[in-house]
Formats: C-alpha cells, structure tokens, sequence
C-alpha cells in the first residue's frame, strides 16, 4: 500500500514539473549595457545585443507594439537611441515578449548613474 501512494506522489510531482517546463509563464527580462546595443534603423528590425564583452552577439526582433521608454516616459525609438549614445554603461532592460522570440520594451533610467 504505501508503494503505491509513494509511487502517486512521484508521479504527481513529475506530472506538475512537465506542465510547468511545457508553459512557462511570466516575463522574461534581459539587464544590458547600453553600449551593448544596436537598434534598429527603421520602427521595425533586429535589436543586437551581447551582455558582456566575451559574450556573443545575440538579435531580437521588433513588433509594432514594442516600446521604447526612459523612465516612466514611452519615447520615440531614435530618442531612446540618443540617450543610451550618451550612456553606454548604462544598464537597460530588454523585456522579451511571452514566447521570447522579440523585444516587447526597451527600457533605460530616467537618470544616469
């Protein structure tokens, strides 16, 4: 008897972890110096990033609903691209959209540290 609630509890367990590794949930966040960041030209494009110097570069893809902020203000791509220019060691946030294949928001620091 206690086998089988053994060997219940065992497969209850490993039923739950498949579930989880199969559906990951919740947002996915990259930190990146800024320096370390090529934008795109045009609204929509490959972000270029590498998060450290030995690291390589890895590319991301824009949506049309990607956003672009400094601070809590939502700006304009180019004026975000501006602003990490004068801040290369700056570290950004790089959210990635639920099945993290694009950026859904590029997001920098209202002020330099």
């Amino acid at each position: 008897m206690s086998r089988k609630f053994i060997a219940s509890l065992v497969f209850a367990a490993l039923t739950t972890v498949a579930g989880q590794a199969a559906a990951p949930e919740g947002d996915i966040g990259l930190e990146v110096h800024a320096g370390n960041i090529t934008m795109p030209s045009p609204d929509r494009g490959t972000i270029i990033y590498k998060q450290c110097s030995a690291c390589p570069e890895r590319e991301l893809g824009t949506t049309p609903n990607t956003s672009y902020e400094i601070g809590n203000l939502q700006v304009r791509r180019d004026d975000l691209r501006r602003e990490l220019m004068r801040r290369p060691e700056q570290l950004m946030l790089l959210q990635l959209t639920p099945d993290h294949k694009a950026v859904a928001r590029l997001k920098i620091s209202a002020t330099a540290q």
